[in-house]
């Protein structure tokens, strides 16, 4: 491998690991790690219908080639499509779901007469039953696994430039309302009590989840991607005894155990994604024998 690639492999891990230490602690704290795990997986939704979307701009269906043809001669609307279709990218796309997603099963928390787990279990097998039915019709070999379990191979410059914007939108906004989410993970009824808006706490904390699902995506993947969120977090929650402290732990493990995990992965050739869970799982199974919740 090239020197080139593994710093954007190292970058993009070490951008990330700062927004999953942060997010994490706070889904952990508030325990909605479940709540996460319909989340990335409704993503994979998002995933499969950007891959359709793309063949289809790049093939002029959808009335595209027409609306192409409204902009240049009809003889180069074939070629002014295929343009179109090289800005359409599958993580964008997945953002969008994760994050309705993400509206829809706090949603489900508030008002949904049926049992939760029920809910949301059937919108986990609906995101990945409609990924799976939008990749089948696009033409030629789509690796699921690619996005299941990620791919550090696919990583540019264009990730990495992606997880820094949304990353700092994330501690931008964690940062001015973090007092009021710490509230809300703690203590809901005391929250409320202190006028505290609790229900828009509570779809902030799960969009922001939504958003720090896709910045892992190239590396872990979506089956993946929960442990990665939640184990540091629970991690670093064994031994500190603030929510800040934790975060900052927390942070400390996924950037860690991220770059172990990388390096482990070229060293014994493993794929990269699995390897990452697996070193912070032994961090985790650590902690259990050695710290004191």
């Amino acid at each position: 491998m090239t020197p080139d690639f593994l710093k954007n492999v190292y970058l993009l891990s070490a951008i990330s690991s700062v927004t999953f230490g942060l997010i994490g602690a706070l889904v952990v704290a508030r325990r909605i790690g479940y709540l996460a795990g319909a989340i990335s997986h409704c993503a994979f939704g998002g995933v499969g219908f950007g891959l359709w979307f793309q063949q289809a701009l790049k093939t002029g269906a959808l009335g595209t080639l027409a609306l192409a043809a409204c902009f240049t001669s009809p003889e180069n609307a074939p070629k002014l499509c295929e343009r179109w279709s090289s800005f359409v990218n599958p993580i964008p796309t997945a953002l969008l779901f994760a994050i309705l997603s993400a509206l829809l099963v706090d949603a489900i928390r508030r008002r949904a007469k049926e049992r939760e787990e029920t809910l949301l279990g059937a919108i986990w097998a609906i995101g990945m039953a409609l990924g799976l039915l939008f990749i089948e019709r696009v033409d030629g070999y789509v690796s699921v696994s690619t996005y299941l379990f990620g791919d550090v191979l696919l990583i540019g410059r264009s990730d990495i430039w992606t997880a820094a914007a949304l990353g700092g939108a994330i501690l931008l906004v964690v940062f001015c309302d973090f007092k009021r989410l710490e509230a809300v993970c703690f203590d809901e009824e005391y929250a409320e009590l202190r006028g505290v808006d609790v229900d828009f706490q509570n779809r902030l904390l799960l969009t922001l989840a939504a958003v720090a699902v896709v910045l892992m995506l190239r590396i872990v993947g979506m089956a993946m991607i929960v442990a990665l969120l939640t184990l540091p977090a629970a991690t670093a929650g064994r031994f500190a005894k603030r929510l800040g402290t934790t975060i900052i732990a927390s942070i400390v493990i996924c950037f860690v155990g991220s770059w172990i995990g990388i390096w482990l992965s070229f060293l014994l050739n493993f794929s990269t994604g699995p390897t990452i869970i697996l070193v912070v799982a032994v961090f985790y199974g650590i902690s259990l024998l050695l710290g004191k919740k």
